[in-house]
C-alpha cells in the first residue's frame, strides 16, 4: 500500500507526470556538452546502474532533468520517468528498493518497472550506496536505474569501459560494474560556446582571429567560469564565486563528509587553493596546520573523492613510479574555487601562472587521462630537475608526452635555459608523442636539441581539448 505523504512528495518532485514537461527553470538552463553522451549511456544501460558523479555545483541535477526532458521528447511516457531526491529525510527509513517500488507504483508503472527509468539524486545519502545500488539494478533488470552522486564510487569498474574477462569474473557481492560518467566543472570550450564568445574570436572555419580576446575570456573563465550558476549568467549579470565556494565548503561538504571538525577541512581546502599546483607532503601539511598525519590523509582522500582536488603523483627522471609516494602536487579541480576563496586574479598577477596550470588539469577531469597525469621530479648530481606534467600510458612505462607550463613566454627565446629539465627527461625517456610547452601567447614549433617541441597558448590548448567533446576531434583545425 502506498503511503499518502510519500506519494505526494513524489508527485511534487515529478511534475512531468501531470504536465509532460520538466520545470521551466530547467528548460531555460544552458545545456552542457555532456548531456547527449550521458543520455546515450542511460539508454544503453539496461540491467546495469548508470552513475553520474562530479563536484557539487557542477549542474548534475539540472543535467538529469534535461535528460528526462529529452527522453520524453523521444517518446518515453512521462510516468515512466521517476525522479527521487535522496537528500529528503522523509525517505531515510525506507530501503532503496522499497522506495523505488513505491515511486513506480505512484506513477502507475507495472510491478518490476519494465521500460521505466528511475533517477536517484544524491544517492550518496544512502548508507553503503554502491552496494544498495548494485542490488537494485540486479533486482530490477528491466528498469533503467540512474544514480547521481557528489562522491566518486568506491569501485574501479565501469562496464562501458571494460567488458573483458576481468569484469565478467567479478564476484557478485562486489558493487558494480556501473556505467560511470563524471561531470566536471565547466570546460573552457563550453564556457565560450554557451556565453556566445566563440563566434567573436574564431572565423567560420575555426581559425582563431583574436588571441588577446581569447586570453581575456580565459582570465574570466579562470575566475568565474567553473560553475554553471555563475558561468552562464546573461544580461550583464556578474556572479560571485564567493557564494558558490561557500555553498560547496559549508553546505555541500557538511552533508557529505561526516567529519567532526568542518573548520579543519575548510582550512585545509583554503590552503590548497592558495597553493594549487605546488608540490607538498603530508609531513609539511601536518607540521604547518598542527593536524595529525592520519587525519590529514583522511581529509585529502575525502576532498579528492568529492572531486574538489586532484593529487598528482611523482615519477623520477626515468619515468618510474615511486612505490612509496611521500610528495605530491595538489590541484583544485576548478580554478574558480581559488577565486572564491582568495579573490580573482588578473592576467599579469603572479598567481595567474598556477591558475592557468590548474585550468589545464581541469580540462582532463572527465577523461581517462585524468588518472594518468604525473609530474617528474628527480635529482641529477647536485641539481633538482622538474617537469610540470607527464602523461603516462594506461599500460607500460614509456611516457606518452610531457607538458611544460611557461606563462612568462621565456621558453621560446631561451629554450635551453627554461626547458633544460624537460629536454633531459625527453632524452632519457623518448615519449611516444611530441611534447608541448603551453605559453601565454606564443605558438609554433621548433627543434630543441633533438626534440621537436610544440608551443601553444594555454588558452588555445584548453579550448581545443574541450572543443573535441563539443563537436568531435576534427574541430580544431586552425
Amino acid at each position: 500500500m502506498i503511503d499518502t505523504d510519500l506519494k505526494n512528495r513524489l508527485i511534487l518532485d515529478n511534475p512531468w507526470w501531470a504536465t509532460g514537461s520538466v520545470e521551466t527553470v530547467v528548460q531555460r538552463a544552458a545545456r552542457r556538452a555532456f548531456v547527449s553522451p550521458f543520455l546515450e549511456r542511460v539508454r544503453s544501460g539496461g540491467g546495469v546502474a548508470v552513475v553520474l558523479s562530479g563536484p557539487g555545483r557542477a549542474g548534475k541535477s539540472i543535467l538529469i532533468k534535461q535528460v528526462i526532458q529529452l527522453l520524453m521528447g523521444s517518446g518515453v511516457k512521462p510516468k515512466s520517468l521517476s525522479y527521487i531526491r535522496l537528500d529528503n529525510p522523509a525517505f531515510a527509513n525506507l530501503a532503496l528498493i522499497d522506495l523505488v517500488d513505491q515511486a513506480l507504483q505512484s506513477a502507475g508503472v507495472e510491478p518490476g518497472g519494465a521500460g521505466a527509468y528511475v533517477f536517484l539524486d544524491d544517492v550518496h545519502n544512502v548508507p553503503e550506496w554502491e552496494q544498495r545500488l548494485d542490488e537494485l539494478a540486479r533486482a530490477r533488470p528491466s528498469c533503467r536505474i540512474v544514480a547521481v552522486t557528489a562522491l566518486a564510487p568506491q569501485t574501479n569498474t565501469d562496464v562501458m569501459a571494460d567488458q573483458n574477462e576481468k569484469t565478467k569474473a567479478l564476484k557478485v557481492t562486489e558493487p558494480g560494474p556501473f556505467s560511470h560518467s563524471v561531470l566536471p566543472p565547466v570546460l573552457f570550450a563550453e564556457y565560450l560556446h554557451i556565453k556566445r564568445i566563440r563566434e567573436k574570436l574564431f572565423d567560420a572555419e575555426g581559425r582563431l582571429n583574436d588571441l588577446d580576446g581569447l586570453n581575456a575570456a580565459f582570465v574570466d573563465y579562470v575566475n568565474f567560469g567553473g560553475f554553471p550558476e555563475i558561468a552562464f549568467l546573461t544580461g550583464g549579470q556578474v556572479g560571485n564565486p564567493v557564494d558558490v565556494t561557500a555553498k560547496i565548503l559549508h553546505r555541500d561538504l557538511a552533508g557529505l563528509c561526516g567529519i567532526a571538525d568542518q573548520r579543519e577541512v575548510a582550512k585545509l581546502m583554503t590552503r590548497l587553493a592558495l597553493e594549487t599546483g605546488i608540490e607538498t607532503s603530508i609531513e609539511n601539511l601536518s607540521k604547518d596546520m598542527s593536524v595529525a598525519k592520519n587525519t590529514l590523509r583522511k581529509y585529502l582522500e575525502f576532498l579528492e573523492a568529492a572531486y574538489l582536488i586532484k593529487r598528482i603523483w611523482r615519477v623520477d627522471g626515468e619515468a618510474k613510479r615511486f612505490l612509496r609516494q611521500t610528495r605530491f602536487k595538489v590541484y583544485l579541480t576548478s580554478p574558480a574555487l581559488r577565486a572564491g576563496l582568495a579573490g580573482p586574479v588578473a592576467l599579469d598577477d603572479e598567481a595567474m601562472a598556477r591558475q592557468a596550470e590548474t585550468a589545464v588539469i581541469s580540462q582532463f577531469m572527465h577523461s581517462s587521462t585524468f588518472e594518468r597525469l604525473y609530474y617528474a621530479f628527480w635529482k641529477q648530481g647536485r641539481k633538482h630537475k622538474h617537469v610540470s606534467l607527464v602523461e603516462m600510458p594506461a599500460k607500460g612505462t614509456k611516457p606518452v608526452k610531457c607538458i611544460e607550463l611557461d606563462w612568462s613566454n621565456t621558453a621560446v627565446s631561451k629554450p635551453q635555459d627554461v626547458l633544460a629539465d624537460m629536454i633531459d627527461f625527453l632524452d632519457l625517456n623518448q615519449p611516444s608523442t611530441p611534447s608541448k610547452v603551453l605559453t601565454r601567447n606564443m605558438s609554433g614549433k621548433r627543434m630543441v636539441g633533438t626534440h621537436e617541441i610544440g608551443y601553444m597558448p594555454v588558452s588555445v590548448w584548453c579550448y581545443a581539448v574541450g572543443q573535441i567533446l563539443l563537436v568531435g576531434p576534427g574541430a580544431n583545425k586552425k
